[in-house]
């Protein structure tokens, strides 16, 4: 199961643990724990969200505690790692 986790990253787009634990079948904690699985085994790596994406300029003076800071959103970035992109290509459907 933990390999499908992989191949599904891998495949990009967005995704929610809620939808991935959907798709395949599992309780989304679990889908939580394989995901640290693969960060811990080097097949993914975290991104950094120091800055804003969502073109509020939030990081700016006169936006000090703005739209980023006071979002309840937690959301997590993730590459693919050379590792995590050779042992996807390798598993069968």
């Amino acid at each position: 199961m933990l390999m499908k986790v992989l191949k599904r990253l891998v495949q990009g787009g967005r995704y929610s643990n809620k939808i991935m634990a959907k798709e395949l079948g599992i309780d989304e904690g679990m889908v939580e724990q394989m995901i640290v699985q693969l960060q811990q085994l080097g097949y993914i790596e975290r991104e950094d969200m120091a800055t804003c994406s969502g073109g509020c300029d939030c990081g700016s003076e006169s936006k000090k505690g703005g739209c980023c800071s006071s979002s309840s959103v937690d959301i997590n970035m993730w590459t693919i790692t050379e590792k995590g992109k050779k042992t996807a290509l390798r598993i069968k459907d």
